[in-house]
């Protein structure tokens, strides 16, 4: 496992054990995990609470030769640097990991960070699964595992641990894979769309008519590069054709602007004449917490079957 990370970071200038800043949660505060950060040359921070701007000060200041972290997390150090004029220095490059991005939330990052954003893909039972090269595309990098792609579903196969071989295991994510001419990285096959996990993939309009929930991102994604704007954000579903928005902040021309253009955008992705999205809430208090994801299916299957 270390010797694919080595060989990611490795394309990108980027070695183990070169000082890493780790947004992740909260440090734990036990001697082992401080020896383990210390041998690491690693630092946690956690941008998330009421002392946010001091922790991404102490970040800057501690100058990370690379930063690795959640995306959603990553995206709010990002924002807190941009609205208090922090200038990161030396940062080589930012990965994010174990949450999706869009390409919108990409350029603000690299832009706060003055670094390229690198996306990662990878699992607890596997680590590092595919990786990002210098051209944009997310190679599939682990020699050791057979990747495949049923129903858009990832299923993995690893037979060379000697404790426990694993076939064909379901790990719940779905992706598009593709070949690609690009040899720079790994494997020439690639992934086309991570779009995350299965379970939270379909927004129904009617019990007959579903489609996938990638077009909420499409949309927001869209949204942003057109004002120019950045925030987290989260589609809820509670009922038949009506989905609430969550974003991160206040968006710059209103709440009733982002929705009325979402909702003009989606029914041009969708083909409908119904406006989707009924509500925007906007402030970090009313995300979920946790990992991040864009779309939750909130439907009571008692009701709506």
């Amino acid at each position: 496992m270390l010797a694919v990370r080595s060989y990611c970071y490795r394309h990108h200038g980027i070695r183990l054990g070169q000082r890493e800043a780790r947004i992740w949660g909260r440090a734990a505060n036990t001697f082992g995990s401080k020896v383990r950060d210390f041998l690491l040359n690693r630092k946690v921070f956690y941008p998330a609470e009421c002392n946010a701007k001091d922790t991404v000060s102490e970040l800057v200041s501690w100058k990370p030769q690379y930063v690795y972290g959640y995306t959603s997390l990553i995206l709010e150090a990002a924002q807190i640097i941009e609205e208090n004029g922090f200038k990161p220095d030396g940062v080589k490059a930012v990965i994010c990991t174990a949450e999706s991005i869009l390409p919108a939330q990409k350029r603000f990052i690299s832009s706060a960070f003055g670094a390229p954003v690198l996306e990662e893909y990878g699992s607890t039972e596997f680590d590092i699964i595919a990786f990002e090269c210098k051209k944009g595309h997310l190679h599939f990098v682990n020699p050791w595992l057979w990747v495949e792609s049923e129903y858009d579903s990832a299923l993995i196969t690893d037979v060379s641990r000697n404790s426990q071989s694993l076939v064909r295991y379901k790990l719940g994510d779905t992706f598009k894979a593709l070949e690609s001419s690009c040899e720079l990285l790994g494997d020439a096959r690639v992934i086309e769309e991570l779009q995350g996990r299965t379970a939270q993939q379909f927004a129904y309009l009617t019990p007959e008519h579903k489609f996938h929930a990638v077009v909420f991102g499409r949309a927001l994604d869209a949204y942003m590069n057109e004002f120019h704007e950045c925030f987290k954000f989260t589609v809820s579903q509670t009922e038949m054709g009506e989905f609430q928005l969550y974003v991160s902040s206040n968006p710059l021309r209103g709440a009733d602007h982002l929705k009325n253009w979402v909702n003009l955008e989606l029914r041009a992705q969708l083909n409908e004449q119904q406006d989707l999205i009924t509500t925007v809430n906007a402030g970090e208090d009313l995300m979920r917490s946790g990992k991040h994801t864009y779309f939750f299916q909130d439907l009571d299957v008692h009701v709506n079957g």
